[in-house]
């Protein structure tokens, strides 16, 4: 991809989120991104199609950060890494919850950003499902660490991050995956 259209994703993309997908305007997009509306039309039909590219340079960006954090652990390893990642993640400045929950909620119609969105989730799960797939109770584990993940993007987007209740809730995934074993 040009120098031009990376440019444009990546305004585009700090911009849906910081804003929101709705707030933000093409011309809003072109403008902080100093290309032309000729340019802007070249990569990108319309900003329905932006806004799915712009997904899908944010998922292979969060799973090779992910993959690269995680490396090879497995089990328990595996798992406090994964979470560990996502705790990082809560405490940035520009943590504004999940860009393609965000990206699904403002749509009003199933096209390919839910298609998009969908498949990032699953990827997420499947990754999971690798890493603890030596446990007895595999299944009942990717299930605890993927939905005790998901509902921390909400409650921190909402609550703030707070590293007691953070702590805490590792804590209890731990012990819910013991019982478990």
């Amino acid at each position: 991809m040009s120098k031009a259209a990376d440019k444009i994703l990546m305004t585009a993309e700090l911009l849906f989120n910081r804003d929101s997908f709705s707030a933000v305007g093409v011309d809003l997009i072109r403008d902080e991104s100093g290309c032309s509306k000729t340019t802007m039309y070249h990569y990108f039909k319309n900003k329905q199609q932006l806004v799915v590219q712009v997904l899908q340079q944010r998922d292979q960006r969060f799973r090779q950060s992910l993959q690269r954090f995680v490396g090879e652990a497995q089990d328990l390893e595996a798992i406090d890494k994964i979470y560990d990642w996502h705790i990082d993640w809560f405490q940035q400045n520009h943590f504004k919850g999940c860009l393609f929950v965000r990206a699904v909620a403002e749509s009003t119609q199933a096209h390919e950003l839910h298609r998009v969105s969908k498949a990032h989730k699953q990827w997420i799960y499947q990754f999971i499902a690798t890493k603890v797939q030596n446990f007895q109770q595999s299944e009942a584990i990717v299930e605890l660490v993927y939905n005790f993940i998901e509902s921390l993007i909400s409650r921190y987007l909402v609550e703030g991050f707070d590293v007691q209740h953070a702590e805490m809730t590792k804590k209890l995934m731990y012990l819910l995956i013991q019982k478990l074993q």
